[in-house]
């Protein structure tokens, strides 16, 4: 980026010539670059990976982070997730990492298990704030996240990338009691 002083014999400038170069204003020092249009082809790939994202940000809006809780904590997966994250990385992008992963798990044991425990999720995380996530691209709908879903998609979390205890959630026959549990390690003060 080049320094620019009196751009255009102005003390300042912004916009565009001919489409070809742009002036602006960055943390008070003007500077001209190339105009670049930035393109948003809306690959499947790219699709795939906003639906992810859309999903695990979603599922996150339940937990209980050190900045919504009264008592400055967190809640048990909050603290556990903050102290596995590598440093340097939030908590959350360390969830988001993994999100195609925990996800696709999420999805493939949600078709195992019967209606009674699909309901012991759905309870539990519609307890904790959890909605189903059904977002729309380009105007066309999309598949995500059932509330259960994103509920176990944060235990498979827990279970394959923190220190919390191998979560029974994550079986083919989880009980009510486990997942009350896990759903308040998500969202209470520990």
């Amino acid at each position: 980026m080049a320094k620019v002083t009196g751009p255009l014999m102005s003390m300042s400038a912004s916009g565009s010539i001919a489409g070809a170069i742009t002036f602006a204003i960055w943390k008070g020092r003007a500077y001209v670059r190339q105009l670049v249009i930035p393109s948003n082809p809306s690959t499947p790939a790219q699709i795939l990976n906003r639906l992810t994202t859309g999903s695990i940000a979603k599922a996150a809006r339940a937990v209980l982070t050190a900045t919504k809780d009264v008592l400055n904590v967190g809640s048990v997966f909050f603290t556990t997730v903050r102290d596995a994250a590598p440093s340097g990385q939030s908590w959350i992008s360390y969830v988001q990492k993994y999100g195609a992963d925990i996800e696709a798990k999420a999805v493939g044991q949600w078709a195992l298990i019967d209606i009674t425990e699909k309901g012991y999720f759905t309870t539990h995380a519609t307890a904790i704030g959890l909605t189903d996530y059904t977002p729309t691209l380009g105007g066309a709908p999309q598949v995500g996240l059932l509330a259960g879903q994103q509920l176990l998609a944060l235990a498979f979390f827990a279970k394959d990338y923190t220190s919390l205890p191998t979560l029974t959630v994550c079986t083919d026959e989880p009980t009510d009691a486990d997942v009350e549990a896990f759903a308040d390690d998500v969202s209470l003060t520990s």
